[in-house]
Formats: structure tokens, C-alpha cells, sequence
């Protein structure tokens, strides 16, 4: 089976993706061989030297790639996109779809596929049943397709079994004559096998990451798959959150695939998780192992829960290579972080920011704006928050609140004070109990709010992009000496914006976003939606 990461032309990241990664380990376990193509870097490298494709010259509608009589322009797009992929006879393609500017290229090379007569699935984090339905019936004058909602790992192996579309598990597939068909849904039983990297041309990824990076450093990147699809926890708007039923991997696998990855020359990563202390035992016993392979050499960040946490703690840390914890505190008020159930004391995250900072490692906090019944003392707590710990905050990310489904708040809406209207393009339309409608104007202002203050107190936000944030850390040997190169080199940082717009800046295109855009609702690029009217 040959496994494809659809270029967009636009966000290029510099490290390999995770998901078609682990696709990969789990085909090669199941006896099934596996081929990789990461069309999103193989674009990347070739535009960064002087060849321009279509995507580099104009944004490609996904309703283009399914006319009935494809642009010479777009059917010379289509063959480059397939002559890159080789010669491998009728292997079924499945294809990794990660964001709406993926869309067009992914339909493009399904269609091809189909003329073809191979078998095709899509998969990625962001599909949905609607996007499912839009791509089946765009596709249908081609051939069948199937789509992946959800896990995705025991999916894409039966389906490269030739197991029949009813039997392959979170899929809805078209089986001809506008027939749809849904496999069965269920959870996962086991944790996704760690990711394979032994596919990736590194040269490729070294390449393009110091040119957009700016750094002359030919660095590898990777994450390092720790867990994600379920969560110990409770946050009433998290998709993962189960409250006890999270599985986690073994602290001894974590040290077994970080030293697999040291010894592929892997000098910055990713602990790819919800948290890595989703108690603090689990963290001393991965730090434990860590120390005892002799786990160094390479810089890292993860997720880090602020609950207790003690300086010894993150002394080992940042002695192991972390030099980057992000945090998704929320709110700085404790009435809002009742209501959102994030099981948090804002005490406790001051003293656990203030630990990270006095071993050196880089504090940066993920803000939620805008969920139900939140008031303007929320946002005055917020903004104390960050008075009272602007010197342990490094940066901040500020996101506007939508609200997912299969979520506890929209399993149950009515403890929140709020009903379910409309289900939009990944999200909940919904309005107050009492009929009256949510205010996004007033989430912008907040967010306008607390986006001064941090400017005012010295606080940026340069943690939108963490490999980036993680490659101008590790040039350095403390967290100031960083701070003085970005505010020197990347002065947007200390400006209000969405976090768009500092993506943009990094990855050196255009882009116009503006907070309205996403207050209370999806990101486009977050929806997959392929048609908008």
C-alpha cells in the first residue's frame, strides 16, 4: 500500500508527519508493505530550489478538481503530483489530509487513482461526516472511495487487507450508485504502534527546515508518539477527555523509541501527547527511564499538565533536553476553570510556571476565550494571572472558543447553560438556555483585551509554531539569551494577531486573518469542508 501526505502549498512543516508515520508501523506489523511519500516536503524542497508549481502560483479550488473536464493547468498539476509518486502497479493509496489547503491536491490525486482503477482511502485528524459526504459524492463519477473518521490505524490495515468497506472500522465509503456505506464505529483496543521513520529522506526535511527556519544548522526533526486519543481528564471541551480511561504507553517504550530516534541523528522533538504528566508519578517513572538509557543530546518540548510539579522536576527535565513546556491553562480565573472542568487551581499553575522558569525552561500558555458563561471578571482574572507571572510566562496563545462534538459539553449541553442548534462544518452552532444567541463580538474584544496586556507586560507570542520556537531555543543556552534573538529577529511576535498570520510570517506566505474569522467558530482550515456556499 502506498501512503501519501497531500501537499498545500502553504504551511509547510519541516519534520515528517506523525500519522501516515504510524500507518506506516502498523501495515508493516499486520505483514502489509508499506510506502511513504510526503508530496507536502517533496514540493517544498524542490520550490525552495527555484521549481514553482501550481500551488506556489495560485490557491486551487477543491471544486476544480472534480470538473467534469479538468484546466490544462490543474491536469498538469494532477501528472507531476502522480509522476512523483513512481511506478508500483494497483496498490491502494491511502491518502493523509491534514487541512482544507490539502483538499484540492488530495481530490486530484484520488481522481487519478480511480481513472486508474486503484483503490483509495483518505484519512487525518479533521474529517468529519459531513466532508466525508462532500468527498464521496465529488468523486463519485470517478470510482469508490472510502474515508476514515477517527482512529485510523486499524482502518487503513483492513482496508489494505481487502477486507469488504462494511467491515473497515470508522469509515463511511461509496460503493456505486450513490450507495453509501458506514463501518462500524468503534474505539480503538490498543494504543497506535510508535511511528516508523525509516521511510524519510532526511536530507529533504534538513533542507527546507533551515531555510524557513533561518537557522544554518541542518537539524532532524520528529515527534515522538506518546498518547493522545484518550485523556485521564475531564475538560468539558475536549474531544479526547474520558475522565479515567486513558490507556498510556509504557514509560520504557517512550525511552526505547526516543533512543531509536537519537540514533537516527534526531536532534529535536516532540513528546506527542495530551500531557506528559498525566500524574506525576507517570512523569518520574518516564523520567526514571529516560535517565537510565542515558536519554541526551537531543532538545525537545511536550504538553505538561500544571498541576504540582517540583523545580527538581523540571531540573531533570530540562538535564534530559526539554527545554519547551507548553501549557493549556485556559484562564487565569478559577471560577472559569471550574466550569470548563479543567481540575486546575490557579495557585498551584503559578508555583509549577515558576518552578519550569527557575531550571531554565521555557513557560508557554495556550488561552481559551469565549466559553459559555464566561464574563468580563473572568477576563480581569486572566489579565491578573499574567500580571502576577508575566517573568515565568514566556509566551502566549490565545484561542477563541468553539465547541466541538462528541464532547462532554456537547454530549450535554444543558449543564453548560447552553442547547445545540445547527452542527456547521466541525462544529456547534448553539445559544443560551434563555433563546438569547452568544456574543462573538464580544469574545474579540477579550481577546483584544488580553492580547494588550500581554503585549504591555512583555509577553509575546512566539509559541504558535513549537518546532520553530524549539529550533531558536536550542541555539542558545538559556531561555533569555532566546527571547533577545526573537524580539530582535521576529519583532511580530509582540504583536496582536491571530496566530495565522505568525504562522505566515515563519512560513514566508500571505495570509489575511483576522480574529472574527474563527470567534465561536472552526477554522476553515480545521473543517475540511469542500464545499462552503
Amino acid at each position: 500500500m502506498k501512503l501519501l501526505f497531500a501537499p498545500s502549498g502553504k504551511r509547510v512543516i519541516p519534520y515528517p508527519p506523525v500519522g501516515i508515520a504510524i500507518l506506516a508501523a502498523q501495515l508493516r506489523a499486520k505483514g502489509v508493505d508499506a510506502e511513504v511519500c510526503d508530496l507536502e516536503i517533496e514540493l517544498a524542497a524542490r520550490h525552495v530550489g527555484g521549481e514553482e508549481t501550481l500551488l506556489h502560483r495560485r490557491a486551487v479550488d477543491p471544486l476544480e478538481a472534480v470538473a467534469g473536464e479538468l484546466d490544462p493547468e490543474l491536469r498538469e498539476y494532477a501528472d507531476h503530483l502522480w509522476s512523483l509518486l513512481g511506478s508500483d502497479g494497483q496498490a491502494p493509496l491511502g491518502i493523509s489530509v491534514m487541512g482544507f489547503e490539502q483538499v484540492a491536491s488530495a481530490l486530484l490525486l484520488a481522481r487519478t487513482a480511480l481513472e486508474q482503477g486503484r483503490r483509495v482511502i483518505f484519512g487525518g485528524q479533521f474529517w468529519t461526516e459531513r466532508s466525508a459526504s462532500e468527498a464521496l459524492h465529488l468523486l463519485a463519477p470517478f470510482g469508490s472511495v472510502s474515508v476514515t473518521i477517527g482512529d485510523g490505524w486499524e482502518a487503513v490495515a483492513a482496508f489494505a487487507a481487502g477486507a469488504d468497506v462494511s467491515a473497515v472500522p470508522n469509515t463511511t465509503s461509496s460503493v456505486g450508485a450513490g450507495e453509501v456505506v458506514a463501518g462500524p464505529r468503534v474505539q480503538a483496543k490498543s494504543l497506535p504502534p510508535q511511528p516508523r521513520y525509516d521511510w524519510v529522506a532526511w536530507d529533504a526535511y534538513e533542507r527546507f527546515g533551515s531555510v524557513t527556519y533561518r537557522d544554518d544548522r541542518r537539524v532532524r526533526r520528529a515527534h515522538l508518539y506518546v498518547w493522545d486519543k484518550q485523556c485521564n481528564f475531564r475538560c468539558a471541551f475536549c474531544r479526547v477527555a474520558t475522565g479515567s480511561r486513558a490507556v498510556l504507553t509504557p514509560p520504557v517504550s517512550v525511552a526505547e523509541s526516543f533512543a531509536e530516534l537519537r540514533a537516527a541523528d534526531v536532534t529535536q522533538l516532540n513528546f506527542m501527547t495530551n500531557e506528559l504528566n498525566p500524574s506525576r508519578t507517570y512523569l518520574l517513572r518516564l523520567l526514571d527511564q529516560l535517565e537510565k538509557r542515558g536519554a541526551d543530546g537531543s532538545d525537545w518540548f511536550t504538553y505538561v499538565r500544571a498541576d504540582r510539579l517540583e523545580q527538581d522536576d523540571f531540573a531533570r527535565i530540562r538535564a534530559l533536553g526539554g527545554r519547551l513546556a507548553r501549557y493549556g491553562l485556559e484562564s487565569g480565573s478559577q471560577r472559569l476553570l471550574d466550569l470548563m472542568r479543567k481540575d486546575y487551581d490557579v495557585a498551584t499553575m503559578s508555583r509549577t510556571l515558576k518552578n519550569a522558569a527557575a531550571e531554565d525552561v521555557w513557560n508557554h500558555v495556550n488561552l481559551l476565550v469565549g466559553f459559555p458563561g464566561e464574563v468580563e471578571a473572568d477576563i480581569d482574572d486572566t489579565i491578573r494571572f499574567l500580571e502576577q507571572n508575566a517573568h515565568t510566562v514566556h509566551s502566549v496563545r490565545i484561542n477563541p472558543f468553539y465547541l466541538p462534538p462528541d464532547t462532554p459539553i456537547a454530549r450535554a449541553p444543558e449543564e453548560f447553560g447552553i442547547q445545540l442548534t445547527e452542527f456547521a462544518s466541525g462544529w456547534w452552532k448553539y445559544e443560551q438556555q434563555d433563546g438569547s444567541q452568544p456574543d462573538a463580538e464580544a469574545v474579540v474584544r477579550r481577546i483584544e483585551r488580553i492580547s494588550q496586556a500581554c503585549v504591555d507586560l512583555g509577553i509575546g507570542f512566539a509559541g504558535t509554531d513549537p518546532f520553530f520556537l524549539l529550533d531558536v531555543i536550542s541555539r542558545y543556552d538559556s531561555v533569555e539569551k532566546g527571547l533577545g534573538h526573537l524580539k530582535q529577529e521576529f519583532p511580530i511576535f509582540w504583536v496582536p494577531a491571530p496566530t495565522d498570520v505568525y504562522k505566515a510570517a515563519i512560513g514566508g506566505y500571505e495570509t489575511t486573518a483576522d480574529w472574527r474569522s474563527t470567534a465561536l467558530k472552526r477554522g476553515r482550515n480545521y473543517s475540511l469542508s469542500i464545499c462552503t456556499d
